[in-house]
């Protein structure tokens, strides 16, 4: 091993400890990207304007004018870029008594693995909140992104997306129902339908029963399982509320967004007035959604 000198000590660690940070980073498959769109920030804040629709078209006769329409002007749902970070220090003491650990990303109050794999949960944590209160707080249009009453801004009417109950056969086919009915502002169809179940930990095998068996799940009958085949993502983060939270999606719909402005940097700096030095991750995101259209849920209970 190469033998350390003041002079070297943040210049030989830096890039030991930057690769157990990305290693560790990387090292298990996240989840939340699989049901959020993942994207870039061009500024610090990102807007999503809602605009209203024009509907069916009018029959016309021939050698009158074009029928004219407009655009209302709908909700805005915004994005502000969120600062995470997180560090550590590594002193010169540490480092000459026990090289060997501080090597392997060991260090004062932390380590590059420790700090890695707490940004992964920090990321899984921030997207999952978004769905454990979009059942309790407001969004962009003033209801919560699972509502029984979304308002159309060019249409008197309302949409709902909310199911009350647990995950079974007969609330799965409610939901996957109830997406097909979604419309846009002006109360036209979209053509939503789910192609994703997204399930509590505690579902998993609910819904891996529900999709995957040949009859119909549940019952004492040898009626055959007439569910769509469905992609089921069992997300562990959504254990961290006190709900039970199921959903159905549509992935060709954009609606949940997880937004990069800075992705995660890694590196170190030297502490004023002390030989150590200081390990620091760094990154900014927001995420969120942007249309409630293509997701039908339930929290469960």
């Amino acid at each position: 091993m190469t033998k350390l000198t003041r002079g070297d000590f943040g210049q030989l660690l830096t890039p030991v400890h930057k690769k157990i940070f990305f290693d560790s980073y990387d090292e298990k498959k996240k989840q939340y990207d699989k049901t959020f769109k993942v994207d870039t920030m061009e500024t610090k804040e990102a807007t999503y304007p809602h605009l209203g629709a024009f509907g069916k078209w009018s029959e016309n006769q021939e050698g009158n004018d074009f029928g004219v329409d407009k655009i209302t002007q709908g909700d805005v749902a915004t994005f502000t870029a969120k600062r995470f970070d997180k560090a550590y220090e590594v002193t010169w003491e540490l480092c000459q008594d026990d090289q060997y650990n501080v090597f392997k990303g060991a260090g004062k109050g932390g380590s590059a693995q420790k700090l890695a794999r707490g940004l992964a949960a920090t990321e899984e944590s921030e997207a999952a909140g978004v769905v454990l209160r979009g059942f309790t707080e407001n969004g962009y249009d003033g209801t919560t992104l699972f509502s029984a009453a979304h308002p159309l801004i060019d249409s008197d009417e309302t949409c709902s997306n909310l199911l009350e109950g647990a995950l079974t056969d007969e609330k799965l086919k409610e939901a996957l129902t109830m997406m097909r009915g979604q419309k846009d502002e002006a109360g036209v169809w979209v053509a939503a339908h789910a192609d994703r179940l997204v399930v509590h930990p505690d579902w998993e095998f609910t819904a891996r029963a529900l999709v995957g068996s040949t009859l119909q799940a549940g019952t004492q009958l040898n009626d055959i399982n007439t569910l769509p085949p469905l992609e089921v993502l069992v997300w562990d983060y959504l254990a961290e509320g006190e709900d039970k939270p199921w959903y159905v999606q549509d992935s060709s719909m954009d609606n949940l967004l997880f937004l990069w402005r800075e992705k995660p940097i890694f590196d170190s700096e030297k502490i004023d007035n002390k030989m150590d030095y200081r390990f620091y991750g760094y990154c900014r995101f927001d995420c969120g959604y942007v249309d409630w259209r293509g997701l039908v849920g339930s929290k469960g209970v």
